[in-house]
């Protein structure tokens, strides 16, 4: 387990990118922290990514991916939710932050690519996670009150 006292923000992962999403940016609200979404601020700051892997090729495209995921993780005071293939490439980006695994049911998973891994994907995460919150149904409200009482027990 991390040191508290290095802890910058909480970050959200998932093998589902838009539950993530939701409940970061529920969670973000409910502590009255700030909220983001890596993959969202990826596509803002290359306003359009097939254009720039068409001109400038696919290290470019890498180079601006990590600069936008190193700086998200240098905020501070903020809920980071990120999907689990940027998470899997940059996760020692977010060493100052506290990782949260909401694990889902495999049936609860949309994506056919995360159903096929599953048990690759959910062990990596568990691996890496400070936090690690089961969840039997996706909602939003579940999660976050998971949440809320595992960092209760940390504090």
């Amino acid at each position: 387990m991390k040191d508290l006292k290095t802890i910058n923000n909480l970050v959200i992962v998932s093998l589902d990118d838009n539950f993530s999403k939701a409940v970061a940016q529920t969670l973000a609200n409910q502590l009255d922290m700030f909220g983001c979404d890596v993959k969202e601020l990826i596509i803002y700051d290359l306003i359009n990514p097939e254009e720039i892997l068409e001109k400038c090729g696919y290290e470019y495209l890498k180079k601006r991916e990590k600069g936008v995921v190193r700086s998200s993780a240098d905020y501070q005071n903020t809920v980071i939710s990120v999907s689990f293939d940027l998470y899997k490439e940059y996760s020692e980006e977010f060493s100052m932050s506290l990782i949260i695994y909401l694990q889902l049911q495999k049936t609860s998973i949309r994506t056919t690519a995360s159903k096929i891994a599953y048990q690759s994907r959910d062990e990596f995460l568990k691996d890496k996670a400070d936090i690690v919150v089961s969840l039997d149904r996706k909602s939003k409200i579940s999660a976050c009150k998971g949440i809320v009482e595992k960092l209760g027990g940390l504090l």
